[in-house]
């Protein structure tokens, strides 16, 4: 399986994704096939190469930055939003994922958290990229930077019930829920075995 976590991961599964092949796009950029495959393994793909794949494969630069870790400084106690990858790709990225997410609940039928590790180890960690594909497209998907560390949320944009934070009671509107990564991660796994087992 790919290293998602790395530019040339990132590109092969572009690549599968749109149905083609590693030899198809090298011709198509007019690099030899055995360079271009060079390149995504050792992720050493150029600048110029990357904005070509970019138009050629329709990949979302911005997306990619986000889900390579790649974001700009974000102060204590400040969260920026990070964006969506498109429509299609998500799709087909969820095709695969909740297929290894059922081959896991099955292997650990017992134990959401397992669940979770397993799939966080198979794909190198990478939670921006599983909350991504897994969470639905009307939450949103934000990064904060705790004591030099980068954790994703997801926003449930929950109504806060009475008495549950007071100071906040008296606007009565929905506030931002933010649930971590390994929460909503939680949430999406106890779902997806309750679909199992329908």
């Amino acid at each position: 399986m790919e290293d998602t976590n790395k530019i040339g991961g990132m590109i092969k599964r572009f690549i599968k994704n749109r149905n083609r092949t590693e030899k198809q796009i090298a011709g198509e950029l007019g690099i030899k096939n055995t360079t271009f495959s060079a390149q995504l393994s050792r992720d050493t793909v150029s600048a110029e190469t990357l904005f070509r794949l970019s138009v050629l494969l329709d990949i979302d630069l911005n997306w990619m930055k986000y889900a390579l870790g790649y974001h700009g400084q974000v102060g204590f106690l400040e969260r920026e939003q990070i964006p969506r990858m498109q429509e299609e790709f998500r799709e087909n990225e969820r095709k695969f994922v909740l297929h290894r997410m059922d081959d896991l609940i099955n292997a650990n039928p017992g134990s959401t958290a397992d669940v979770r590790r397993e799939l966080l180890k198979e794909f190198h960690c990478n939670m921006f990229y599983l909350l991504d594909v897994l969470v639905p497209d009307e939450f949103e998907l934000f990064l904060v930077v705790e004591r030099g560390v980068t954790k994703y949320y997801v926003d449930t944009k929950e109504m806060l019930t009475k008495g549950m934070l007071s100071c906040t009671n008296m606007r009565r509107k929905p506030i931002a829920c933010l649930k971590d990564g390994n929460n909503a991660l939680n949430i999406v796994i106890e779902d997806r075995k309750d679909e199992i087992c329908i």
